[in-house]
């Protein structure tokens, strides 16, 4: 990876990053002397003098005071821990190593080594959870002195133990209603508690949103460095092989590691569409319409139905989900794209 550092450096040359997020695997497993010498290749290369947030995912077996101690010293001022869930039966099924216990212990200790931006990952509408220890999970989440939360409906992807187990019959599936429920209790106590839904899988204190997470969803610019690692710069995307293997041999071996595509305006128009319908604030009318003069015009009918739903609130500036509109997101969005 410190070989992309150093030859994507003039991506940006003469930019300040805001932002930097270590994560989509494992990175708490790496030692100290690995995190240094990839944080020392990213600021010998990058301006970061102007970093507001950096954040390292991390597993809760991994956190102890030994390795926040390390990474407090790094630099890294948020955790992104990976919980999943706070029923050891659910975490044996989803294959986790850590216990309930553990979870909740790791937390404790990342308050008490000093870190004030905590972010927590919940799964919701499994086939085990039941509304009431949904609702349990919920209260301890939110009173146990986070600031982030990112919750998720279960999906069961291919080539999965999950999916071998749903097709083997062996488990069923989540029905709708029971994915709905447990997705209105999440609203219900994110508001109960005070909390801000600032996008349909995140929610925080106010002025707690992630930083990082935030820029994805305006169509900010960003970077991505390593396997599998995506990138975007307003006009193309770029993403990495996604094998660790393939990866490194093409790095070593000076070979093309990486597609690239042109992203044309219609492109463009619906990832906007698509990422800001996910938002609290919601799609910018007016802004869309500087491009696509005949949008409302062309959805008259789609919207009409969407309101009548009460799927989705529209005035003259914006046009945002309801909670009902939030379950069809993914509906609703294909349907209003260009």
């Amino acid at each position: 990876m410190t070989i992309e550092i150093k030859d994507r450096a003039c991506e940006l040359a003469n930019q300040s990053i805001e932002t930097i997020y270590f994560g989509g695997g494992t990175p708490s497993v790496l030692t100290e002397n690995q995190l240094s010498k990839l944080f020392h290749t990213i600021q010998l290369n990058y301006n970061v003098d102007s970093i507001q947030e950096l954040t390292l995912e991390a597993n809760p077996e991994d956190i102890n005071l030994k390795s926040l101690s390390i990474w407090k010293n790094l630099g890294i001022n948020r955790l992104s821990i990976g919980l999943q869930s706070l029923s050891n039966v659910e975490l044996q099924k989803m294959n986790r190593a850590h216990t309930a216990d553990d979870s909740k212990k790791a937390v404790e200790l990342s308050l008490q080594g000093g870190f004030d931006k905590i972010t927590i990952d919940l799964i919701y509408g499994t086939p085990w959870k039941s509304d009431s220890e949904w609702t349990a999970e919920l209260d301890w989440a939110l009173n146990s002195g986070i600031n982030h939360l990112s919750a998720y409906a279960l999906t069961i992807e291919p080539k999965t133990l999950l999916s071998h187990l749903v097709n083997k019959k062996e488990i069923a599936p989540s029905s709708d209603e029971k994915v709905e429920s447990q997705f209105l209790i999440l609203q219900n106590k994110i508001q109960e508690f005070g909390w801000d839904a600032y996008e349909i899988s995140n929610y925080c204190k106010p002025n707690h949103q992630a930083i990082h997470n935030s820029n994805y969803w305006t169509g900010k610019a960003y970077l991505g460095i390593g396997p599998a690692a995506h990138s975007y710069n307003g006009h193309q995307r770029r993403w990495n092989v996604a094998n660790n293997a393939s990866y490194i041999d093409a790095i070593e071996d000076k070979k093309s590691y990486f597609e690239i595509e042109d992203l044309s305006i219609k492109n463009q128009l619906n990832e906007y569409i698509m990422t800001q319908l996910r938002t609290k604030i919601g799609l910018d009318i007016q802004h869309l319409l500087k491009t696509e003069p005949n949008w409302l015009k062309n959805n008259k009918s789609k919207l009409d139905t969407l309101l009548q739903n009460k799927h989705i609130e529209l005035n003259s500036t914006y046009c945002c989900l309801t909670n009902s509109g939030k379950l069809i997101s993914d509906y609703i969005i294909s349907e209003l794209m260009i």
